[in-house]
């Protein structure tokens, strides 16, 4: 089995990370409570870069428990489970046989060292399902963690980075965390991470942003995340109970047959011949220039990046008129398509167009690449092209 390896030591003996004995205990504290389970709650969203769009809601829980905590060294034991979620309809996104799309992490057992004024934390845990439906156990070194106080609230802040060979590709990942703890007020956590893709979100690089509050009951917990677990995820009520435990995991989670992902009802979608028609809708129309027509085939909140790179347009949007404007611009912007792949509930075209402005006799021809994505209603949601519009016009 290949564990794979992250991290490391790399600050000085001495380097000052404005930790003393008693900001550790704080700090362990705060991070994984006093010995009874505490739990993260943590709710924010998924963008693709470098557009800003939204792919995803995101939502964690993250159970905790301090297992010993002896002068300079400290363990805690830690579950997570992260569940993806439509952005606008909060329903939880599912492959197309209605696995959930989760990150989980089964087990985490960390370890925590005060090396003078600097913390250093080792963690051993199990992640997953990847793309082929397995998981993968991960050893993680850090010392890159800070404390600084400001009255009566103790600031923490760390990083990590990793990048990882996997079977499609290079993978890496850059995360920040920032929390505080002050009395009588509940401690808070903001991560931003940006890296490459969950692979559920195709490729390229993405930023996730979440903030999470400290719960120290598991009752006080949101109604709908109880019940998610209750139904299926029961082992994330609570952190691992003892080593027992945690070794029957790495036996489950790294055989040949690990447990599946969260299962319901997969979600209804259009067929590949729905979207195909679709998208050959847009096209024909924007041949014809039928701006209203047009219109129709986007849902109101579309967005498009025509060409990626450029801020993205609200394509219904009646203060820009986007195809009115583009109508009254060229005399002729015809689109034809060349090949088109269906995957999912996106439609990659290549097509080779005909431009002509109103103002000159000059036609020109030009190529490009588009990509559609279309919601469960079969309305065009987002357009992403890529072709080279400076010199288009240019030559115009």
């Amino acid at each position: 089995m290949e564990i794979v390896k992250l991290g490391g030591e790399t600050a000085s003996e001495d380097a000052d990370h404005g930790f003393d004995p008693e900001t550790f205990k704080e700090f362990i504290s705060f991070d994984v409570g006093d010995g009874d389970p505490i739990y993260y709650h943590s709710v924010g969203k998924l963008y693709r870069q470098p557009g800003g769009e939204i792919i995803a809601g995101v939502e964690a829980l993250v159970s905790n428990r301090l297992v010993k905590i002896e002068g300079n060294h400290a363990e805690a034991v830690c579950r997570t489970l992260v569940i993806y979620r439509d952005p606008d309809t909060g329903e939880i996104l599912q492959e197309d046989d209605g696995r959930h799309i989760i990150r989980e992490y089964p087990y985490i057992v960390a370890q925590f060292e005060l090396k003078n004024r600097r913390v250093v934390i080792h963690t051993e845990g199990l992640s997953g399902p990847h793309q082929n439906g397995h998981y993968g156990l991960a050893k993680v070194s850090n010392d890159k963690v800070f404390a600084k106080r400001s009255g009566a609230t103790t600031f923490f802040y760390w990083t990590l980075y990793g990048e990882v060979e996997t079977p499609i590709g290079k993978v890496w990942f850059n995360e920040a965390y920032n929390g505080s703890t002050a009395p009588d007020v509940a401690d808070v956590m903001v991560m931003n991470r940006y890296g490459t893709l969950p692979a559920f979100a195709g490729m390229g690089d993405g930023f996730m942003q979440t903030t999470a509050a400290r719960i120290d009951s598991y009752e006080d917990l949101p109604e709908h995340l109880r019940e998610y677990v209750a139904e299926y995820a029961p082992s994330h009520c609570a952190p691992p109970a003892d080593d027992a435990e945690i070794d029957n995991l790495k036996l489950q989670y790294l055989g040949e047959n690990p447990p599946e992902a969260p299962k319901s009802a997969p979600p209804e979608q259009l067929s590949k011949e729905q979207i195909a028609e679709i998208v050959g809708g847009y096209f024909s129309c924007l041949r014809s220039m039928q701006v209203d027509e047009l219109l129709e085939l986007f849902s109101d909140d579309a967005l498009s990046w025509d060409p990626v790179g450029t801020p993205p347009l609200l394509v219904r949007d009646k203060s820009t008129n986007y195809f009115k404007a583009l109508s009254g611009f060229f005399e002729k912007m015809a689109l034809t398509e060349d090949d088109m792949f269906v995957a999912g509930n996106e439609a990659a075209v290549r097509w080779t167009g005909v431009a002509k402005l109103r103002t000159k006799d000059k036609e020109l021809t030009f190529e490009g690449v588009s990509v559609f994505t279309v919601n469960p209603e079969g309305l065009i949601s987002c357009v992403r092209s890529y072709w080279d519009k400076k010199t288009l016009m240019a030559s115009l």
